[in-house]
This record gives structure tokens, C-alpha cells and sequence, in this order.
């Protein structure tokens, strides 16, 4: 369930023989590991943290610092210059970071989801040593990173991964599991994007097109883009793919008729991996107002490195109906357009029609 959200030149995975500093808040956490909705009380000694982890992973760690550098949300900094002096003395750094538990879950609403505390200005910090720097979140809810995005050489987002969790991230960041997830969400780039999900529907404003000039009076922020910053559905790996010849079977299908859909995907990387090809609709016209995507399907597939797989599905007139104004479930005859792709932000797409 792990995301990788950024790995510019390959940072990742991380090597045995580097010398690494593992720095952050949460790097020796065994309690907010654990997550929400856990029993209150000592949880040492039931959780496996990032440091045991990684302890556990590599039996040897004598090339590897660990510090706590700063707290979730303090604003102390009497730890930060003792983990600066060791991270300077690293080939990689590594930063755990991320939230309380409580900070998650039920009662619990922000109006601010950055990094809590001095987290940020500690990544900042960290970033003047010139070191690469990957950042490990632990959280429940999508944060804005535009300044780690921006900053960060790497970005794996763990989530609350559970009593475990310290080993799974280990084993992730040292290249025995490839990252595989997919964002249940939307990651905005400002909290005044908010709510943002890839299956809004139209504001009635003019459509400003990815090609558009900049215009006033659009569907458009004045300061940000429309989009955000990692979409719904997206999800990096070690290796990447590369996607071909999508083939829909005919451009019209009557009710009660099914449409095929198919893409070849090819690992076109250096390690074996997992990629989940997802399948998105849009209803152009309708008696009320449609998505501009709707999730319809999705394939996790599993390529060795040169491999290729040829990946199909299937709509029919049932996955094309929605509620009416008279809160019937019904299909429309129209025009439709079909997506697939890596994430809900994929235009590699084809046109048909529903016609009685």
C-alpha cells in the first residue's frame, strides 16, 4: 500500500554499503506507527519501528546514524544541530516524517495540513547540506508537499502502516519490495484547493483546456493550477512503463451490449514490477450533470523487466448508468470517452457512443 510519489534519478532504492543518516520525529516511533483507532496505552514493544527496521534488515548498521532532529509539532530545535552533524557526514539522508496519530481520523479536521512543527524548517536545514535527501511520510490524510515536491529527491508515502511497519519500509527503501500503490486520494498543492477529487464535475465556467492560453475568466485558480499535485490513482515504482496500441472495439454499442477495451503495457525499466492499469469514463452530455471521470475499472499486473502484457476490459450499457432527476438508474444514449492509463490523470483516450 505504499506510494512512491517521487524518485528523481533513482535515489531509490537505497544501497547496504552507503553511508545513510536516518533523521525525523518518527524514525524510532513505535506508538503513531501504529495509526488511528489502536489501544491507548505502552504500544512498546508491539511495533517495529523505521530504525528497528532497518536494524533488522541490514543486521549491520554500523555505517548508519539515527536521529530524532526535531518533534512532531514542537518547536524545540536543541536536537537539530546534533542530527545536522551527522547527516553531514552521509552519502544519503533519510527523513521520517509525518503526523501524530491523533492527528487523524475522526475530530480531528486542520485547516493546515503541512508538516506539523519545525519539520519543515528541519528539511530545510537538511537540504542546505547538499546531501540527497528522500523523505518517509507517516500520516492519514493527503498533505501539501509542493515545497518537498519541489525539494525532496525522493518522497515514499508509508501512511500508518501497522506493528510491522518498520520492516516493510526498510525492506522498501532497500529495494527487496518495489513500491506498487496507488493514491486513494488526491494530493492538492494548497489547502485552498480543497475538496479536490478527480471526479468533480464541471463549474459551468468555460473549460480552460491543457493548451489554452492564460485567460481570466476560466475554470482556473489565479495563483495555482486547476490540477493536483498527485493526482488520484497515481503511484510510482523502481522501474518504469511504458504504455501502447490502445484498441477499443467499436465506436458505437447499443444497450445491453458490451465494448472492449484494451492496452499494452511494457516494463520498460530494470526491475521487475507491479503497475495497476486503470480504466476511467467520462459521460459528455447528460439529463444531469456527469463527472468529468469516473473510475470503472482496474488490473494490477505483474511485468518482469522487457516484459510486456496486453491488458483488456469491458463496459457495457450497466456501467454506464447513473441516478436521474427522478432518482431512476438509468443509461443515456450519447457520447462517451474512455481513458486508460496510470492514474486519473491520463489522456490517452478514445471515443464511442450508446445508441438505442
Amino acid at each position: 500500500s505504499m506510494v512512491l510519489l517521487k524518485n528523481d534519478n533513482n535515489i531509490l532504492p537505497l544501497k547496504a554499503n552507503q553511508k545513510i543518516a536516518f533523521v525525523g520525529p518518527l524514525v524510532s516511533d513505535e506508538f503513531n506507527i501504529i495509526g488511528s483507532w489502536a489501544a491507548l496505552g505502552d504500544r512498546s514493544g508491539f511495533a517495529t519501528s523505521v530504525k528497528e527496521g532497518v536494524t533488522n534488515y541490514l543486521k549491520n548498521v554500523s555505517n548508519i546514524t539515527f536521529d530524532q532532529g526535531v518533534e512532531i509539532k514542537s518547536t524545540k530545535r536543541d536536537l537539530m544541530q546534533t542530527a545536522l552533524d551527522n547527516a553531514k557526514n552521509a552519502d544519503v539522508i533519510v527523513a521520517v516524517m509525518g503526523e501524530r496519530e491523533n492527528m487523524t481520523g475522526e475530530a480531528a479536521s486542520q485547516t493546515n495540513i503541512d508538516l506539523p512543527g519545525m519539520q519543515k524548517e528541519f528539511l530545510t536545514e537538511l537540504k542546505k547540506l547538499g546531501k540527497p535527501l528522500v523523505l518517509v511520510l507517516l500520516n492519514g490524510r493527503p498533505l501539501t508537499l509542493t515545497w518537498e515536491n519541489e525539494n525532496m529527491d525522493a518522497i515514499l508515502e508509508a501512511w500508518w502502516p501497522g506493528t510491522r511497519g518498520g520492516d516493510a519500509i526498510a525492506q522498501t527503501l532497500f529495494g527487496a519490495n518495489n513500491p506498487n500503490g496507488k493514491l486513494p486520494m488526491s494530493f492538492p498543492r494548497n489547502v485552498g484547493q480543497l475538496p479536490l477529487y478527480y471526479n468533480h464535475k464541471n463549474t459551468g465556467r468555460p473549460y480552460l483546456g491543457p493548451t489554452d492560453p492564460e485567460q481570466k475568466y476560466k475554470s482556473q485558480y489565479t495563483d495555482v493550477g486547476n490540477s493536483p499535485l498527485y493526482p488520484f490513482g497515481f503511484g510510482l515504482s523502481y522501474t518504469t512503463f511504458e504504455y501502447s496500441n490502445m484498441k477499443i472495439s467499436s465506436n458505437k454499442i447499443k444497450f445491453g451490449e458490451k465494448l472492449k477495451i484494451s492496452v499494452e503495457v511494457k516494463n520498460t525499466g530494470n526491475f521487475e514490477g507491479q503497475e495497476v492499469v486503470q480504466l476511467y469514463i467520462r459521460d459528455l452530455v447528460g439529463s444531469v450533470t456527469r463527472p468529468v471521470k469516473e473510475l470503472k475499472g482496474f488490473e494490477k499486473i505483474n511485468l518482469k523487466k522487457g516484459e510486456s502484457k496486453t491488458v483488456s476490459f469491458e463496459i457495457s450499457s450497466e456501467d454506464l448508468k447513473f441516478y436521474n432527476l427522478d432518482m431512476k438508474n438509468v443509461a443515456e444514449a450519447g457520447s462517451f470517452e474512455v481513458f486508460v492509463g496510470e492514474n486519473s490523470s491520463s489522456e490517452r483516450k478514445a471515443n464511442f457512443e450508446l445508441v438505442n
